[in-house]
């Protein structure tokens, strides 16, 4: 079977590799523009410089062969070419001399007349191989050299003009252009590369802070990751990481806390399980031994309770946010108060409802839960044959619900503990584990309100539920 993953690779290797590929490719186009572009303008001003000289040639040079002897002039010509070279010779053959430039000697003029070479600029040349009849620029090959020629003929007349330069020079002067051009560049590449190592290093080392943070962090360390040199790329990643971090530290709290709230209030219903299964054992009648098995049931219905409260609460507290739904309130509450008034016949106690319809946006499994529980309570702790009421009314922003029992009043010393974990103000009356009022909250929250429980009335005991309206 192939491996589909991808090879891991550096990134600041590649981007310095493309950084410098690209660089140099860049400068290579560019070079080979230059190139280009160089070579057609050298080529056009020394056409033109061929031009402008064969005219000046046809313009002067007959009056020359007229007023002075040809053999004079040649001999001159010859004399003045023959010192060019000598000194030329003399000094490397590169710079100027007192009788011109040694790139003279690769510049041709040759005067015709009637197909006839009466007169040459370089004395000891031949005439080039040319058409009489042709005009304009062309290439000849002479004495196995190319050279570059441009023929003007004197109007109305047999006399016309040739002037020629070696090829060789122009691609010189090409080649020594484009390498002065050049090796600046090329020299500039192998430095731009390790400018370009040092810059990326030097913009990349908050992410190798980030990385050795990251490296720190684990399951007994999860606070926020700080780089000392923050970008603006890595700022939301950042942000991100430490809202993940934020969110698994406190799972984690919650999954410890779970653990010890679980280890802690289930250990004291086994002990009595057991113990109640002993003595069970242990019964010397049939009537001890029927009270210690309904002691058992009782003792395992708690447990369950427990158990189901434990869940509930780490539901809750898990829950970052909610799918809302819409919910008719008023149908929501008869329904509940229907589903528990059961366990409220059982201790002759009157259930009522006042409410008008009312339609929020919330989760309905949670808000049973919620109602549910306040309603438990009431029933368990307010006595037999007391009030509970139910009343639905609503403000400007919120929805609020009154949960009321004629119980006697709950003393301050409960009121300040009764929305804490596994707090059980009359834990001889019930066989709750001290969450309910604990998760009612919760849910409360979850659903942008509230619950308080209210000063003590004419009413009785009344715990207030708000819950806050949405745009529907």
């Amino acid at each position: 079977m192939k491996n589909n993953a991808h090879k891991v690779f550096s990134m600041k290797k590649r981007l310095t590799w493309s950084v410098v590929l690209l660089s140099t490719c860049l400068i290579l186009i560019s070079l080979i523009f230059s190139y280009f572009e160089s070579r057609h303008e050298i080529r056009e001003v020394y056409d033109a410089r061929l031009g402008q000289s064969a005219k000046m040639a046809l313009l002067s040079v007959p009056s020359v062969i007229n007023n002075l002897d040809d053999k004079v002039a040649k001999k001159q010509l010859s004399n003045w070419m023959a010192q060019l070279s000598q000194q030329a010779d003399s000094q490397g053959g590169e710079g100027p001399t007192d009788y011109g430039h040694p790139y003279e000697r690769n510049i041709l003029i040759q005067y015709y007349r009637d197909g006839k070479m009466l007169w040459s600029s370089i004395p000891s040349m031949t005439a080039i191989n040319h058409n009489p009849d042709y005009y304009g620029y062309g290439y000849v090959s002479h004495i196995g050299k190319t050279w570059r020629f441009f023929q003007l003929r004197m109007p109305d007349s047999d006399d016309y003009v040739v002037t020629a330069e070696k090829l060789s020079i122009r691609h010189e002067m090409i080649n020594e252009l484009a390498l002065s051009t050049a090796l600046p560049q090329l020299i500039l590449i192998p430095c731009l590369g390790i400018v370009m190592a040092l810059l990326i290093e030097r913009n990349f080392k908050p992410i190798t802070e980030l990385r050795s943070a990251i490296s720190q962090r684990n399951i007994n360390k999860l606070d926020k990751i700080y780089v000392q040199h923050p970008t603006t790329e890595l700022t939301p990643l950042v942000a991100a990481l430490n809202t993940l971090l934020g969110e698994l530290d406190e799972a984690w709290q919650r999954e410890k806390r779970f653990t010890r709230m679980a280890a802690h209030e289930l250990k004291t219903p086994l002990t009595i399980l057991r113990l109640n299964a002993e003595n069970a054992f242990d019964a010397p009648t049939k009537e001890q031994l029927t009270t210690s098995l309904n002691h058992i049931l009782a003792g395992i219905d708690r447990t369950d309770r427990l158990i189901q409260q434990l869940l509930m609460l780490a539901r809750v507290e898990s829950v970052k946010s909610l799918q809302f739904v819409k919910i008719e309130l008023a149908e929501f509450l008869q329904s509940v108060l229907a589903e528990i008034a059961p366990m409220a016949l059982k201790q002759d106690q009157e259930l009522s409802l006042d409410a008008n319809p009312a339609v929020i946006m919330g989760d309905p499994a949670l808000l049973r839960v919620l109602f549910l529980n306040l309603l438990d309570n009431a029933i368990r702790y307010s006595g037999k044959r007391t009030a509970i009421s139910v009343v639905l009314t609503e403000s400007d922003d919120h929805f609020i619900v009154n949960v009321s029992d004629s119980g006697k009043p709950i003393e301050q010393e409960v009121r300040d503990k009764l929305f804490d974990n596994f707090y059980r103000a009359n834990s001889e009356r019930g066989d709750g584990a001290g969450l309910g009022m604990s998760i009612t909250r919760d849910i409360a929250k979850l659903h942008h309100g509230n619950v308080a429980l209210l000063d003590h009335d004419l009413k009785g005991n009344t715990f207030q539920i708000t819950l806050k309206k949405h745009n529907l």
